[in-house]
């Protein structure tokens, strides 16, 4: 569990923020925001990280959602989110490390994908 605020030199950061960054990005993949504003929120190692994931998604995702936040250290939030495009359905990561800038994306990476099809619901 984060904490509600804690100090970062001078700077009070909410982990809340970095929750709300990672659903930003999440936009980016389902194509809803851009990907130039999303780099101002990225460290060099964490937009590297990022673009290599959209590349290796076949299509845009339809729905995104965060599933769990942690924050193991003072300066660093997990975040785990759910990615899917109709039945098809991946976990993803986000690390967001804590700058004086405030919480930027350090790396980022899609889990296992989920192989087997959803049963069609009958009506």
């Amino acid at each position: 569990m984060c904490p509600k605020n804690f100090p970062v030199g001078t700077i009070r950061l909410s982990p809340r923020q970095a929750v709300s960054y990672s659903t930003f990005f999440l936009n980016v993949l389902t194509g809803r925001k851009s990907a130039a504003e999303a780099r101002l929120l990225a460290t060099d190692a964490g937009w590297l990280a990022f673009t290599r994931v959209r590349r290796r998604v076949p299509t845009r995702f339809k729905q995104v959602r965060v599933v769990r936040a942690d924050c193991p250290t003072l300066d660093t939030a997990e975040i785990v989110a759910m990615v899917e495009n109709g039945t098809a359905h991946q976990a993803m990561t986000f690390t967001f490390r804590a700058t004086r800038h405030g919480w930027r994306l350090d790396h980022c990476d899609l889990l296992h994908a989920n192989r087997r099809q959803r049963p069609m619901r009958r009506l």
